[in-house]
């Protein structure tokens, strides 16, 4: 772990209260990391917290600039806007780990390329499959 690193956990650390987003942060970053190197993903992925969409926000929500997940693809050549899609997929076809998100204050889903500017942003509460106990 480089010092840049250090310092950023420790800041998301004190901002957060806990150790439970710097932990997640982390694992999702150590995941991305390992299906690239073993070629199971073909894009290097890195995730992080970033600013929400406020009109995504739910009663669970962190303040909005600290309330989006963001995943940021390194090697984002010629990437398709369908591979965001299919990375914002295998997120959100996940309910149980959506609401995981949720519980941790996220509210928005952020996937951009590092270089391209392409960005794609999705509402956590529409993917939590919560029926008649939506969130507003």
């Amino acid at each position: 772990m480089n010092i840049k690193t250090l310092l950023t956990n420790l800041i998301n650390t004190l901002l957060d209260g806990s150790f439970e987003r710097v932990r997640i942060i982390s694992q999702m970053n150590t995941a991305f990391k390992e299906y690239f190197t073993t070629g199971e993903f073909n894009r290097l992925c890195k995730v992080s917290i970033a600013q929400g969409n406020s009109a995504f926000a739910h009663e669970m929500s962190s303040l909005w600039i600290r309330s989006g997940f963001k995943i940021t693809i390194e090697n984002d050549s010629s990437l398709c806007e369908s591979e965001i899609n299919g990375l914002a997929a295998y997120i959100t076809d996940n309910a149980s780990f959506v609401r995981q998100l949720m519980a941790m204050g996220f509210d928005t889903l952020t996937i951009k390329g590092k270089t391209s500017g392409m960005t794609k942003s999705f509402a956590l509460k529409k993917f939590a499959n919560l029926n008649q106990y939506y969130i507003k």
